[in-house]
């Protein structure tokens, strides 16, 4: 008998440090490979438009020599950042609050698509803990990002409501949509991490998160988190 009890508690242990271990890996992924991506870019970009100021230049080979260089030192930063798994601290939460970190992440992906995100707050959100802004916060900044990356959206809105009965998210865009019994499952498939750490994180705190979109759109990432039973706000997380 005493045996069996043994087991059972090397299991929950097992099941406790396999969350920890998948929460660092969706940290990782939705926060500083995340940045880098969207800095790789970036410096992509500001290679493209510096080509016609410096053709006759004949320190063009050396410029551009040092910009791929930067772009080889970002690649080997993320390859670094794939490996880290030393810190459970989350990425997401600096000092201010979850509208603050919402509107810095709708600021940045206005800057890079020229498309400014509604955004329709409502309720308490002091009230959250630290996993579900956490939570609510990753799926955002990965919903943005595929909307960046393939929907060509000309009109996004993020809606937030918490109240009594728990918190409600929607992330909604115009785009050209997708077919999500045929996607979903072959980004599952090839180990996609933001689709599956968006799914996770809700439901390793009881949520519900549903993809409903079709070819022409529109596309709505929707979450749904119950009330958290301890204090809220708690840094439970």
């Amino acid at each position: 008998m005493a045996g069996t009890d043994d087991s059972a508690q090397v299991e929950v242990v097992r099941s406790s440090v396999q969350r920890m271990l998948d929460r660092v890996r969706f940290d990782l992924h939705d926060g500083p490979q995340q940045d880098l991506h969207l800095l790789a870019m970036d410096l992509q970009l500001f290679r493209e438009q510096l080509l016609p100021s410096i053709a006759q230049d004949p320190n063009r080979p050396q410029l551009l020599g040092r910009l791929d260089d930067l772009a080889a030192q970002l690649v080997a930063l993320d390859r670094s950042i794939r490996r880290l798994s030393a810190s459970l601290k989350s990425p997401f939460l600096a000092e201010g609050t979850l509208p603050d970190a919402l509107a810095e992440v709708n600021r940045a992906f206005a800057a890079r698509t020229g498309v400014t995100p509604e955004l329709e707050l409502s309720g308490a959100f002091d009230l959250l803990s630290d996993s579900q802004q956490i939570a609510l916060l990753a799926v955002v900044q990965e919903a943005l990002s595929n909307i960046r990356k393939h929907s060509d959206a000309t009109a996004v809105t993020v809606s937030l409501a918490a109240g009594a009965q728990g918190v409600t998210l929607a992330v909604t865009d115009d785009g050209r949509g997708f077919d999500p019994a045929a996607t979903l499952p072959r980004a599952r498939r090839e180990g996609h991490l933001g689709v599956v750490g968006m799914h996770e994180r809700v439901r390793m705190l009881g949520g519900e998160t549903r993809i409903e979109s079709r070819p022409g759109g529109p596309t709505v990432v929707s979450v749904a988190l119950p009330p958290w039973p301890g204090d809220g706000g708690s840094g439970e997380g």
